[in-house]
């Protein structure tokens, strides 16, 4: 705390030394701006404006001088903040590292992004599989292939004897098995994976342990995790008996009636030489990495088998209504772009564009987002997020919400869905520009130096995939410059505007009024 008597006002009959016209023309008006939940004592920033307002000359003795204190505690204060947009700065640094990408003649493709500064690297084998590759009666298969991989006691024990890390990932349409290790190990993992995961042989008691723990993940997740379960449900809406509508983790009843012929059956079927693609990032040549593929990995040659069913999408909706739980979560979408539209980019900076919100993060109130001006004004959500998901055949454009205002929940989505409509008519480019920082933000945060290789080697994996290649980043910055305005309205005009939507929701979601009514704000008459 400041020591000694607040000065009395300048110019006030005890001051003695008011300030002259020139004086009071250098005095220095200065405007700070703050963080405002770090206010807890007034004092100092009601003592510092007071002596702002003196001359130049008085504001140097008295800050110099009489109050050390003061300063020291203001830019102990200032710090954090100085802290964090450097932090932002460095999160959002690109590392220098370049895919390279070969396919071999027996059909793997094999890619890689070296990067020699790295203390170690990530390798693995990734497969087009997941649950798309699955059928309605062993959903859940992938999920179990990934667990028995990286969860497996005697496994993890084998792998920890060889200094390794294991780490495995499903999604729907592709799934990874990753091994971690100090550089040069690439001969010893590529034999560790033939040998526990291309030619795995398990016991029946091991088999039915690991599908328990399954179930049991499963179970949990499907009573706790509303957000995620809304979403896997909405998928199932959206892409009824198509690949895209079985849920990533399966669910309790089709992972009960699972056996091992079931598992051997799967990765017979997917673990093929042209459905992988075997990924290295971090301290990992890629010559080096080809030659070890040459000499330690086998897998049998062929195509998979592909579903002829396409997936498509239907405007549907699903709704598991339970008052029981203390809000409402709620996911809307129309049909997205598939990964290899050409317009992928352009529905990503739209999702972009209306963004995230966070009710109780203050720095989330003032994005400049017009849907948030009547969120926040009449509390209709806790928090919402705009996504854009794509896969091979179809995506979902659309965004999640939270909400625990359950009788204002029919305004919550007619505003959001009105906004929707400004993508098509009145969009600015204000709303553009920030849209596309912010994709730009997330595609560098994704890239950058404090990605993990595990991360790395993921995202990789799924790009190759997927697409086949993998863009720098600044050829994605140059695709995400050249939107505009105009390519935002002819995209929202032929995906959004006046389409079907599906929807999902759980919780208390009485308020979520009927899907003509809902259907009915995708246009408008006027505008």
């Amino acid at each position: 705390m400041v020591s000694g008597t607040d000065p009395p006002p300048l110019g006030s009959p005890t001051d003695n030394n008011g300030p002259t016209r020139r004086e009071q023309s250098s005095a220095i008006h200065v405007c700070f701006a703050w963080p405002w939940p770090h206010l807890t004592n007034t004092l100092h920033y009601t003592t510092l404006f007071k002596h702002l307002s003196r001359p130049r000359a008085q504001l140097k003795t008295k800050l110099n001088h009489t109050e050390p204190m003061l300063r020291t505690r203001l830019a102990a204060r200032c710090a954090p903040n100085i802290i964090a947009k450097r932090s932002m700065a460095m999160a959002a640094a690109v590392a220098p590292v370049h895919t390279q990408i070969t396919k071999l003649t027996n059909g793997i493709t094999v890619a890689t992004e070296h990067d020699p500064s790295a203390t170690a690297s990530s390798i693995g084998l990734v497969f087009g599989s997941g649950s798309t590759a699955e059928n309605p009666y062993n959903n859940g298969v992938s999920n179990l292939s990934t667990h028995l991989f990286s969860k497996n006691n005697n496994l993890t024990k084998l792998a920890n004897e060889n200094d390794f890390q294991l780490n495995s990932h499903v999604a729907r349409d592709y799934q990874s098995y990753m091994v971690s290790s100090l550089p040069g190990q690439q001969g010893k993992v590529f034999q560790f994976l033939q040998k526990n995961l291309i030619e795995a042989k398990l016991d029946e008691p091991t088999f039915n342990y690991e599908k328990q723990l399954c179930e049991q993940q499963t179970a949990i997740f499907e009573n706790t995790q509303h957000a995620t379960r809304v979403m896997e449900h909405l998928h199932s809406t959206a892409f009824q008996n198509t690949p895209l509508s079985l849920p990533t983790r399966g669910t309790v009843e089709t992972l009960q009636t699972l056996t091992t012929s079931d598992l051997q059956y799967f990765t017979q079927n997917n673990f093929k030489a042209s459905n992988a693609v075997v990924v290295g990032t971090g301290n990992i040549p890629h010559e080096e990495l080809l030659q070890a593929v040459e000499d330690n990995l086998q897998l049998a040659p062929g195509e998979k088998q592909v579903s002829k069913t396409k997936s498509t999408f239907l405007g549907s909706e699903v709704r598991l209504r339970d008052d029981t739980l203390p809000k409402a979560w709620i996911s809307i979408a129309v049909e997205g772009e598939p990964m290899n539209s050409p317009n992928y980019y352009t529905a990503q900076v739209a999702a972009q564009i209306f963004g995230q919100y966070n009710a109780f993060e203050p720095r989330s109130r003032l994005q400049g987002i017009k849907l948030l001006d009547n969120l926040q004004e009449y509390g209709l959500c806790d928090s919402f997020d705009h996504f854009n998901l794509s896969y091979k055949d179809s995506g979902l454009w659309g965004f999640s919400t939270v909400t625990r205002n359950v009788g204002s929940i029919d305004d919550l989505i007619h505003f959001t869905l009105k906004q929707w409509n400004r993508l098509t008519i009145s969009i600015t480019n204000t709303e553009l520009a920030r849209g596309k920082s912010l994709l730009k933000l997330k595609l560098a945060n994704e890239n950058s130096n404090n990605v993990s290789n595990l991360q790395r080697a993921n995202l990789l994996g799924e790009s190759i995939v997927n697409t086949g290649t993998k863009h720098n980043l600044q050829e994605i910055f140059n695709k995400i410059d050249s939107i505009t305005v105009k390519d935002i309205k002819a995209w929202a005009g032929e995906r959004v505007w006046d389409q079907d939507i599906a929807i999902a929701g759980t919780g208390q979601i009485e308020g979520l009024l009927d899907y003509m009514r809902i259907r009915n704000d995708m246009s408008m008459m006027r505008w």
